[in-house]
């Protein structure tokens, strides 16, 4: 495949303030900008991009309750101070998917204090609106003064569920504090709609698709049942996508290839996708794997776990787009807690296994030069505080510490007991230690393989617990061999535990075993021809096995059971019919007519393991058109 000659330039250059054509085509239709400092024109949106803020994370810890909240609004002064056109969040706002009240109520004070105002908004939304739940963007609303709109999606902290199926972002949409978009309806058939937006001479198409579970949204790209609505000619477009999902990171990644989504799997039109859930920071642009466009993960802005990539300092991503080109300007957060760590082996110290004091001193001396350089950390971040000028905000003067301990033939000490030493001096006195073995096969730490079932799907969580151990693989435990389910479907069971473990539906599994066996029992009675004991049970186990099939070759049965006020198959009235030409009879004046969009398929030069069969070639439907021309127009290459 032929790769686009003007990126490859820019990588090359490899400067965080370097600004990237999006396309060859598009470069030559404008020039480019200068330095970072340049001011903005009125040609020029400029974009501050967050994700994964877990706003409320262990909020009643003493030392770090209010960590989270703090970080998030030093990202609300950057987009102040850098006279932001908009912000634009990539999902896990809240760390909770029913945030406290104290929480709920910090944040919207927060919202109302630094984007409301009386400034003017640069630029207009001329798409359909009605993909906002209230019918408009919030700067329209009549009854509130908007001076910086957030546009957000949802991630796997704070989606919708419950009988509502709402979220909390949903409450802060009605209180025209966001935009809140990028939600699907009908997971059996998804379409993605972009918010299209106009600055001058300068337009940008955003795409938006909240977190949807990741296999599930891998088998729906598998099974070409995600579509993308794109205007007219994409190419006048700087087409951005954001999303909140695992990311491929390859086979040594971690993460199992259905369990994630990859680059290849997005369409090619796009020219920049903003990458949310992934909490290293990554954020300097780095071109695709296919050179179709840039990716920036920039991370989370608060420590969630005590892990390698949470360790490295923290951005937010401030991103200039003119005439198709755009630059992206990477800004530190200073208030975020520093995080040090390192590994050490007991076996190679020297010491002896029963010399317990000499094993807690030489742990303590290696905490201890951690300490001093976390320390020395605090005190750089509230000195660069100071020279931005931001005296509201105050960094963290404790470090967060954790000293990766291999321990193989030596007895573990208390690591409570270890860290009440050093309490008033790290933030994370009961972390201090981890112990763990080295695996006899050379693997990992903590590593083990399990073989699981192919009709068995749980969901895998992004980061491995401090033991090594994953909740999916104690789950799997209870249900293998001979307790393996017979009645209830292991799919449904799994969106049944995820309910009740990430949205704090207590609920939620009891409901899924009684709607089960309710279900399961009316079938039998209906279409029931057994006539004895052993037949029932034949024909109830043929029923589970069967809704399992359908729900991991997502087809979704009719009667199969979905906890937490989701639907597979139904959503709210067909989403397909619905969605084909955006804003069709119900634009506004300034929005392009129903005929000026159209639905983009897939390369089709995808990979055949991704995408069974070549690619999304035909998800367009009747009324979709191929990218080809615009793909030709804008110098190459499917």
């Amino acid at each position: 495949m032929q790769r686009k000659s003007s990126r490859r330039e820019f990588m090359a250059a490899s400067h965080p303030s370097s600004l990237a054509p999006a396309t060859a085509a598009s470069a030559a239709a404008g020039p480019r900008a200068a330095g970072p400092d340049q001011e903005k024109d009125e040609d020029t949106f400029r974009i501050l991009i967050a994700t994964d803020t877990h706003v409320g994370y262990i909020e009643k810890d003493k030392v770090r309750g209010n960590d989270s909240l703090t970080s998030f609004e030093e990202v609300l002064q950057i987009a102040e101070d850098k006279k932001a056109d908009f912000i634009l969040h990539g999902g896990d706002l809240f760390h909770d998917n029913k945030p406290s009240r104290a929480c709920l109520y910090s944040t919207m004070d927060l919202l109302r204090r630094y984007l409301l105002g009386p400034g003017d908004i640069g630029f207009d939304v001329v798409s359909d609106q009605t993909m906002f739940k209230r019918g408009m963007v919030n700067y329209e609303d009549v009854n509130v003064n908007v001076q910086t709109p957030m546009f957000m999606i949802h991630g796997n902290h704070d989606d919708p569920g419950g009988e509502s199926n709402l979220s909390a972002a949903n409450l802060l949409e009605v209180a025209s504090l966001v935009n809140y978009f990028g939600r699907s309806e009908d997971l059996e058939d998804i379409v993605v709609k972009p918010v299209l937006m106009r600055k001058g001479r300068s337009q940008i198409a955003l795409y938006g698709l909240g977190n949807i579970r990741d296999e599930r949204l891998h088998r729906a790209f598998q099974n070409r049942k995600v579509r993308f609505e794109t205007p007219a000619k994409p190419e006048e477009w700087f087409n951005i996508m954001i999303l909140h999902q695992n990311r491929h990171k390859g086979n040594k990644g971690g993460v199992p290839n259905k369990a994630c989504i990859h680059e290849q799997m997005l369409p090619t039109f796009l020219d920049l996708v903003i990458w949310g859930h992934e909490h290293d920071c990554e954020v300097n642009p780095r071109e695709s794997l296919r050179g179709e466009f840039y990716v920036i993960q920039p991370g989370s802005s608060v420590a969630t776990s005590m892990s390698q990539g949470e360790s490295f300092q923290k951005h937010v991503a401030v991103v200039d787009v003119k005439l198709g080109v755009f630059r992206c300007t990477p800004v530190p957060l200073w208030t975020v807690r520093p995080l040090l760590m390192k590994d050490i082996s007991l076996g190679e110290s020297g010491l002896l296994r029963t010399d317990t004091q000499g094993i807690w001193n030489a742990l303590a001396a290696e905490v201890e030069s951690l300490i001093a350089e976390g320390s020395q950390e605090c005190k750089r971040r509230q000195q660069e505080l100071s020279c931005r000028g931001d005296t509201s905000l105050k960094a963290p003067t404790l470090p967060l510490v954790r000293l990766r301990v291999e321990h193989a033939g030596f007895e573990a000490i208390s690591t409570q007991a270890f860290g009440q030493q050093f309490s008033d001096r790290v933030a994370n006195p009961d972390e201090l230690l981890l112990f763990h073995r080295r695996g006899g096969s050379g693997g990992t730490a903590g590593s083990r393989k399990i073989t699981v079932a192919d009709n068995l799907e749980i969901e895998e969580s992004t980061a491995v617990g401090d033991d090594g151990i994953k909740i999916q693989d104690i789950i799997y435990k209870y249900i293998d061999g001979e307790q393996g389910l017979s009645i209830l479907p292991e799919p449904d069971l799994n969106d049944a535990v995820q309910s009740f473990v990430h949205r704090a539906e207590p609920c939620a599994i009891e409901k899924f075993v009684r709607d089960a066996v309710e279900a399961t029992n009316s079938v039998v009675l209906r279409e029931s021809r057994a006539v004895d004991e052993e037949e029932i049970r034949v024909q109830i186990q043929d029923r589970a096995e069967t809704l399992r099939r359908q729900r991991l070759a997502g087809t979704g049965a009719p009667d199969s059971l979905h906890p937490g006020g989701r639907s597979d198959a139904g959503g709210l009235g067909g989403g397909a019919a619905g969605m084909t030409g955006v804003g069709a009879g119900t634009a506004a004046a300034t929005s392009p007519p129903a005929s000026a969009m159209k639905q983009e398929p897939l390369p089709p030069g995808a990979s055949e393991e991704l995408f069974s069969g070549g690619g999304f070639s035909g998800l367009g439907g009747p009324g979709g058109s191929s990218a080809s021309g615009a793909r030709g127009a804008r110098g190459g290459g499917g």
